[in-house]
Parts: structure tokens; C-alpha cells; sequence
């Protein structure tokens, strides 16, 4: 072993920034092809090879910098020709950590190490020209160094400016309220009943700045008041007369958009500015390549190796280039230039092709049940070592999660309430328009709540903080459809049509509740930030959930009884709760803690408020919406 130590040392020693270019050039052909995937790809494997790829890249990168630095630091005398060659990849390092288009963020935290980003930029650049000047020897290998400098300082100027711009605080600050040419394209429809999908994407990319405003959480009304009724009649009528799954489509290309802004190089890509710099940069880096390739030099003075290494950078470059034009000119929003630009029946050649296939998300929703987690029903295995790794808690709601596809109903149902929900905002009297900005899901509740004891502690769940909100509703709702679990699944037993109609909104209140919890679970920074108290309160509730479930089971669940065995339990913990709390002064000190209380009581006030009112008109899915 000692004998093989210093072999391998030498060996590293010898080979060692060769093999750190190669394994940045691999990780930067890994982030251009699967980067922008993971919008519509939704499996964990793509998150486990981008996001090491992305946390690495400029490690790598950097390191092999570094690497080249000390090496003419240290050197003495005339250069040899190894040394020449190798100075002429600083500036393809300089490319790498310009990072492809397809992915500048992997979250949009990210965004804000904006100066980070600058501060390396000047630091890494000035290694760059370091290593150029003492590895000028006045060959055409020096000179053909100059250009792909150019080239790099373009990539990576491209990226901390993008960066710069996907900010949270520039983002505010160029954040305005929908300018006219979104009315303008709204205005533009003729036939309702028969719109192409470049029709609606004119239609989503005119109403970005609406998205815009709403993902930095400006109001609209807060930027031009007097724009909101136009603003409401010429959103409101076109989704009334189009067909509810285009009207879904609209969104999901808003979406798109928007995450393009966020994570990728769009805010520069498609810019006049951005595309003079990309051709300029792939002219460069084919010149280049041209005159490498012709130039007289003695090719046996270089290593086979190194060659082969310096050959691999400048085609991959080119290549990547050409892979990032084609995603380009398939994007939306080059169709939408298209069409803006009387272009047509170009935009409709490019859809037509069969390598056209611009996914905009993954059609899957996530769900949380938090029922199941309390019932443990998948026990984790190697629980010791992920505790001593800290990753027990992240790992164990990870297999509690799950990714059903979206279904047509529920989009359809996201549309005809968002339709009400206007119409409501824009007939309903002020104190109603008033409640429904300001307490999530108040104006809901006040139109089917029938007395005053049950409006009291409804209230208080809306205005309470957003994740208890959701922990609340979300206990309450999968209470309430297993108290009554054979109403709501079997079809020969509910009385009338109306009957049917309460099902299928309760089938609506679990999914986007249990989605709501997904989002409170796994992606908490989706949300509006509830500091430590969240995680305090998600924990108790969890905690005492997984107590009482174990009292109850006081024989050996079986896997055939699993299911009836859960509706008892979930009906014994009802009763325990329901009327454990009376008073404001006990939820407001509830709110401190476990939630599974706050839960059930809600879960009986829902129950007595079905019993007085017509089924179909009591839908927890509207409050979910509201808030």
C-alpha cells in the first residue's frame, strides 16, 4: 500500500488538470442537454445528476484555473510546448464557467449571489489573462487564445448579468402593471370556440407582466388602479368563451415563460443585444477552430493527448452553440416574434416539424397525504445512519409523496372558479371585494357559513399564518372525507345529481389540499416564508398525529384491513378533538404548537355547515382557491 501511494500521487500529479477539463467540459454538456428538462421532466433522477452537475461545474472549472496558475507561477525558463497548449484552454474554462443557456439557476435563490458571481468573474478573468501572458510565445496557438477570451467574457458576463436581472430586488423594481399590449392581444380574438395554440401563446406572452408582478407578490391594483377594470373585463370575458383547457394552456405557457426568466439566459437570449453576442461568440470559436485545425504547426511537439483534450473543447463548444441556436428557434417566445412580426407561416413550418416538442411542465401535480404520515404506512429503513446524515426528515416526506397526473376536471375547475372569483371582485359590494384581498378565503366562507359561533373559528383559521392555514384545512379536509368515506366513493349510494356534485368537489378539496401540503412539505420555498414557527408547528402536529395513531392500533395492522382500519382511527381521532376547543383565547395559544386539534374542530364545523346547507354548494375547493 505504501509502495502504490506515491504512484498514484505522481500519477494525479502528471494528469490531473487534464482530467478536471474533461469532467467540466462533460458536466457542461450535461447541464445544456438536461438543464432545462427538469421544467417538464419530474422524476427524481433528473435532480440527482443536474444538481450535482450544477454545484460542480464551477468547482471543477475553477479548480483547473487554479491549477494553471500555480503551473506558470512555479515555471522557469522557456516554455515548452505542453505548457503552450495547455494555456490555450484557460480561456475555454473561462466558457465553462459562463455556464449554457439552458440553466444560469438551479433555485431562485440563486439568483441572488448575483454579485458573488462578479466578484468571480473579475477574479477568474484576471487568472485568465495571467495565464495568457505567461504562456505568450507569439505562435498562432497564442494568438488564437485572443478570440475565445472574447468568447468567454461573453459567456460569463452574459450569465452574472442574467443573474443580476432575475434578482428578487431588480426583479421588484422592473415589475409593472399589464401594459396595454396585453389588451391589445386579448382584443385580437375573433373565434372563441377555435384558437391555435400560437394564438394563445400571443395571447400568455402579452400577459407576462400580470405574471411578473404576481411571482415578486406587487398587486396589481398597487402599481395602476385604474387599469383593473380593464384589466379584469379583457381577462375575464376571453376565459368565459374559450374552452377551459385553453384557457389552462394560457397559464401553462405563462409558466413557462416565467421560468425561463428565472433559471435560464432568456432575459439576454432574446434580446438584439443577446444575439449579436451569440453570433459573435460562435464566430469567434469557429474561426478558431478553422485555424487550429490548418495551422503549420509541428504536431509531434504536442502530447497526442493534449490534442486530443484541445480539439474535444473547440468542437463541443461549437456544438453546444448550434444545440442552444436550435432551442432558440424552437422556443415560444421566438414563435411569439414570429407572429408578432407577420411571420407566420414560418412559426407554423417550425411547429410542424417533428423535432418540435416544447414541453412546458410535467402535467403531475404533487401530493402530501399527512394522514399517512401519521400512520407511518411507509416505515424507513437505515434510519440511524440518515439521522447521523441529517437527512432522515428530508428522505422520510420524500416517500410520502407522490405525483399523480393533473386531470382535465380539476383544470376545468381552476378556470370556472377563477372566473367566479372575478365576478365576484367585480360585482360584489366593498366590504367583500376588501375581505377577499386580505384574508385568505374570508369571501368563501361568508357565502355559505350559516351562523356567526361557526363563521368565529373559520375566520380565525384564514387569518391565521399561511402554513397554519394549510395544516388546518388540509387535517380538517382528509377528516372530513373519511368520516363519510363510502358517500364519497360509491356511486349507488348517494340520493340525487346534487349528491354526485358534492362528490366530486370533495374529490377537488383532497387534491388540492394534499397538493397544498406538498408544497408546505417538500417545497417549502414556494411559499410565503413562516420562519421557525412552521417547522415547530408542522413537527408537534406530525408528533402528536403519529401518538394517538398508536394508541389507537392496539392489535397488529393488517395489510387487507390497512384502509378500514385508517377510516376508524381517523373517526376516533375526530371524536377526541372536536370539541376540545371552544374559546379564541384556546386557538391562539393552540397556534403554538401541534395543529391537530385546530384540525379536527375545524372538521366538525365543516361537517354541521354540509348538514345545514345544499351539498353542492358547500366546496372546501373554493376556499382553497381563495387563499
Amino acid at each position: 500500500m505504501e509502495a502504490l501511494l506515491p504512484s498514484l500521487k505522481k500519477l494525479w500529479n502528471e494528469w490531473q488538470l487534464q482530467a478536471l477539463v474533461l469532467l467540466s467540459l462533460l458536466l457542461q454538456v450535461i447541464l445544456i442537454l438536461l438543464g432545462n428538462r427538469r421544467k417538464y421532466v419530474n422524476k427524481i433522477w433528473i435532480k440527482i445528476i443536474v444538481w450535482p452537475a450544477y454545484l460542480l461545474a464551477d468547482l471543477i472549472a475553477t479548480t483547473a484555473l487554479g491549477i494553471l496558475t500555480n503551473r506558470f507561477a512555479y515555471h522557469s525558463g522557456p516554455l515548452d510546448a505542453q505548457l503552450e497548449l495547455t494555456a490555450f484552454w484557460a480561456p475555454f474554462l473561462l466558457l465553462h464557467l459562463g455556464g449554457p443557456d439552458t440553466i444560469t439557476a438551479y433555485s431562485v435563490e440563486d439568483n441572488e449571489l448575483w454579485s458573488r458571481h462578479l466578484l468571480q468573474l473579475a477574479g477568474q478573468t484576471g487568472f485568465a489573462f495571467y495565464i495568457l501572458s505567461a504562456g505568450w510565445t507569439g505562435s498562432r496557438v497564442s494568438f488564437l487564445t485572443i478570440p475565445i477570451m472574447l468568447a468567454g467574457l461573453i459567456k460569463y458576463g452574459e450569465r452574472t448579468w442574467v443573474l443580476w436581472s432575475a434578482s428578487s430586488e431588480q426583479r421588484s423594481k422592473d415589475s409593472t402593471s399589464p401594459h396595454h399590449n396585453m389588451f391589445e392581444s386579448i382584443s385580437d380574438f375573433q373565434d372563441y370556440s377555435n384558437i391555435s395554440d400560437d394564438k394563445l401563446l400571443q395571447v400568455s406572452y402579452g400577459m407576462l407582466e400580470m405574471a411578473k408582478c404576481l411571482f415578486v407578490g406587487v398587486p396589481i391594483t398597487a402599481r395602476e388602479t385604474s387599469i383593473l377594470p380593464n384589466h379584469q373585463e379583457a381577462t375575464s370575458n376571453p376565459l368565459k368563451k374559450i374552452y377551459p383547457k385553453d384557457a389552462f394552456k394560457v397559464t401553462e405557457m405563462q409558466l413557462g415563460f416565467m421560468y425561463d426568466l428565472l433559471y435560464t439566459k432568456a432575459l439576454v437570449s432574446y434580446t438584439p443585444c443577446g444575439i449579436v453576442l451569440r453570433l459573435t461568440s460562435f464566430l469567434l470559436t469557429s474561426i478558431v477552430l478553422v485555424l487550429f485545425s490548418l495551422a503549420p504547426h509541428n504536431v509531434h511537439k504536442y502530447s497526442k493527448v493534449d490534442l486530443c483534450i484541445t480539439f474535444s473543447l473547440l468542437v463541443v463548444a461549437i456544438v453546444l452553440e448550434l444545440y442552444a441556436a436550435l432551442a432558440f428557434l424552437f422556443s415560444d417566445r421566438t414563435l411569439v416574434w414570429m407572429r408578432k412580426n407577420n411571420f407566420p407561416s414560418i412559426s407554423r413550418y417550425i411547429t410542424s416539424l417533428p423535432v418540435h416538442r416544447n414541453h412546458r411542465w410535467s402535467n403531475y401535480m404533487g401530493q402530501f397525504n399527512l394522514l399517512s404520515y401519521f400512520f407511518n404506512e411507509k416505515p424507513m429503513g437505515f434510519r440511524g445512519i440518515l439521522e447521523l446524515l441529517k437527512i432522515n426528515e428530508k428522505i422520510e416526506k420524500q416517500r410520502y409523496a407522490t405525483y399523480p397526473q393533473v386531470p382535465e376536471d380539476l383544470k376545468e375547475w381552476l378556470v370556472m372558479h377563477s372566473i367566479k372569483f372575478r365576478d365576484m371582485l367585480k360585482k360584489g359590494p366593498e366590504d367583500v371585494k376588501l375581505m377577499s384581498r386580505s384574508a385568505r378565503g374570508a369571501a368563501s366562507l361568508e357565502s355559505f357559513l350559516p351562523n356567526a359561533d361557526d363563521q368565529t373559528i373559520l375566520f380565525m383559521s384564514c387569518f391565521t399564518e399561511f402554513h397554519q392555514t394549510i395544516i388546518i384545512w388540509h387535517i380538517a379536509t382528509e377528516l372530513c372525507y373519511h368520516l363519510d368515506h363510502d358517500y364519497f366513493t360509491q356511486k349507488e349510494i348517494r340520493p340525487s345529481s346534487s349528491a354526485e356534485t358534492a362528490a366530486l368537489n370533495w374529490k377537488m378539496s383532497k387534491r388540492i389540499s394534499r397538493y397544498m401540503m406538498y408544497l408546505l412539505a417538500i417545497s417549502p420555498e414556494t411559499l410565503p416564508s413562516s420562519g421557525e414557527i412552521g417547522h415547530v408547528n408542522f413537527n408537534r402536529t406530525c408528533d402528536e398525529g403519529r401518538i394517538e395513531i398508536a394508541s389507537f392500533d392496539k392489535v397488529g395492522i393488517q395489510r387487507e384491513r390497512k384502509h378500514k382500519i385508517k377510516i376508524e382511527a381517523s373517526k376516533r381521532l375526530y371524536e377526541r378533538h372536536k370539541d376540545s376547543i371552544t374559546e379564541k383565547s384556546q386557538i391562539l395559544k393552540q397556534l403554538n404548537g401541534s395543529l391537530l386539534s385546530l384540525g379536527c374542530v375545524l372538521a366538525k364545523h365543516l361537517i354541521e355547515s354540509m348538514r345545514d346547507g345544499p351539498e353542492e354548494e358547500v366546496s372546501i375547493r373554493l376556499i382553497f382557491f381563495s387563499f
